[in-house]
């Protein structure tokens, strides 16, 4: 199924909207963080009507997306071009997720700069896949997407002179979807950079996640750049940077995550 007809999925229960976890979207024995994120915004979008672009999120992943997961999202302050969004997951083992997400309309402002130039990159074409796909790949949200490695290392590369990568990367079928609700998804689709010096596979596990954008996009099914890069590992967590953007060089977005590492 695209993108778009999993999160339709998405129904009202009750005070909430739930939706069973889409195991070809998991990772593992829970959902890969972006999928949950991308529900969370979902719910928030749907429970409360037409709302500003959203502008910033911030995620704890708490424990496995797995089973039924239910969304809550109660309003926290409205003001006359903000609103600021709880949001809570949970499954029949308790809490799964707790998101804020701000939104903003925009305003004028004096005020513009960008200093997110786009690294030069070659184009996707010219690039070899970054993981497995299609049938050489294992079942799980990795299929949903294709990914060109465009920089930096590959995972178990220790050679490499640094932790980091630029991946082009694209759904295979986002659908209809909404481009903000498909960007969280797409913004969290790789691994995290610190895996380019593991010594050998390992788990991991995404703790926080926050996310600023920049340029609300109008669509989100073509080639995007993606840059990861930890910045700095030790006692078992890693901290990593994170931009996106879109084939035409415009920054989308800019993350940070905390990621805990068991190798």
């Amino acid at each position: 199924m695209s993108f778009a007809d999993v999160v339709s999925a998405l129904v009202p229960e009750g005070e909430c909207f739930a939706i069973d976890a889409p195991e070809d979207w998991s990772q593992g024995r829970t959902l890969y963080g972006g999928m949950t994120a991308a529900l969370g915004y979902e719910a928030v979008k749907r429970a409360h009507g037409d709302l500003p672009p959203l502008r910033s999120a911030q995620f704890t992943f708490v424990g496995p997306a797995s089973g039924r997961l239910r969304f809550t999202s109660p309003l926290l302050r409205r003001g006359r071009s903000s609103a600021i969004f709880a949001s809570e997951c949970v499954n029949d083992d308790g809490v799964v997720a707790r998101a804020v997400f701000v939104c903003g309309g925009a305003r004028e402002s004096k005020i513009a700069h960008d200093y997110l130039p786009m690294p030069k990159a070659e184009a996707p074409e010219a690039c070899h896949s970054f993981r497995k796909e299609g049938a050489a790949a294992s079942r799980g949200f990795w299929n949903n997407f294709e990914t060109r490695l465009a920089a930096g290392g590959r995972i178990m590369e220790q050679s490499a002179p640094r932790p980091e990568f630029g991946v082009w990367t694209r759904f295979l079928d986002a659908g209809a979807a909404d481009p903000i609700t498909a960007l969280l998804a797409l913004a969290d689709c790789l691994p995290p950079a610190a895996m380019v010096h593991f010594p050998q596979p390992g788990p991991i596990s995404t703790m926080t996640w926050t996310v600023d954008v920049t340029a609300p996009p109008a669509k989100l099914d073509a080639w995007h750049l993606l840059w990861a890069s930890s910045e700095h590992a030790a006692h078992g967590y890693s901290m990593q940077a994170m931009t996106l953007w879109d084939n035409a060089g415009r920054p989308l977005a800019v993350g940070r995550q905390a990621v805990a590492i068991f190798v």
